[in-house]
Formats: structure tokens, C-alpha cells, sequence
């Protein structure tokens, strides 16, 4: 219980965006779930939250009476003293995705892939492709680790 708390502390100073919002953790998936609200249509919309000291990948879920589908992914870095969006990647409409933990997975490291080469890029400096995706990869799959409090 204490460890819940604590997270609702650190979670409303790090990620604005959680602030007032009530949260779940579900530890088979490893994964802090925000609370739902079902449209006009029967559909409910929630999101899925995995952390790191780096990052943290918000999934923007859908669950309608046949699919639960992913209708998005926003990727935070830490700035210091709070959580900066860094990618954003939506899908709507006849594009939606059905859900799968290894599709949201591999966007969310072509996402930071994508991010960090800008940067490179904008810095001047040369990063070898291979270089980008090992360290995304490492760096997504760091926020699907379990965190020891």
C-alpha cells in the first residue's frame, strides 16, 4: 500500500499528466493503468503506463466488444523537473491497430530510434544506426523491467 502512495506522490510531481488521475497497477504485465472512460459508441478508453529512470511510454488503449486495439503511443523523457513529451505516434480511423505487447514494443523503439537520431543529427554528431537502435531497444526494454522500489 505504501509503495502505491509513494508512486501517486512521484507520479503527480514527475508526470504532469497523471496528476489526479487514479491509478492501477496490474503486476502480471507489469503495467500502472489509468482509470477508463467508455464513449457513446461502448468503447473504453484508458492508458497503460510503463516506466524507467529514463523514460516513460504511455500506450493510448481502446477496448471495444470485439478487439482491444492501440490507438496510440507518447513517449516522455525526464527533463530534470518534469516529464517532456519526446514522440507521439497516433493511429485512428480505418488505421487502427489491434493491440499486441511486441507491435507497441518495436513502435515504441522506433520511436526513440527516430527521436535520438534527430538529436544526433541536431547536435552535429555522427551515431550509427545500429548504435541508435541497440540503445532504444535497451531503453524501452528497461521501462517493461520491474522496478525495485
Amino acid at each position: 500500500m505504501m509503495k502505491n502512495i509513494s508512486f501517486a506522490l512521484v507520479a503527480a510531481k514527475a508526470l504532469p499528466a497523471l496528476s489526479g488521475s487514479s491509478l492501477t497497477y496490474n503486476p502480471e504485465k507489469n503495467v500502472y493503468l489509468t482509470l477508463g472512460y467508455t464513449s457513446a459508441a461502448g468503447n473504453t478508453y484508458y492508458r497503460a503506463i510503463r516506466l524507467s529512470k529514463r523514460l516513460a511510454v504511455y500506450y493510448h488503449i481502446g477496448e471495444g466488444y470485439a478487439h482491444t486495439f492501440l490507438n496510440g503511443i507518447t513517449l516522455f523523457c525526464w527533463d530534470g523537473q518534469k516529464a517532456k513529451i519526446i514522440a507521439q505516434k497516433f493511429w485512428g480511423g480505418c488505421n487502427w491497430k489491434c493491440f499486441s505487447e511486441q507491435f507497441a514494443k518495436e513502435q515504441s523503439i522506433i520511436m526513440l530510434k527516430d527521436f535520438l537520431a534527430g538529436q544526433a543529427k541536431a547536435l552535429g554528431t555522427y551515431v550509427s544506426d545500429q548504435q541508435l537502435l541497440s540503445f532504444s531497444r535497451e531503453a524501452i526494454e528497461e521501462t517493461r523491467c520491474k522496478q525495485i522500489a
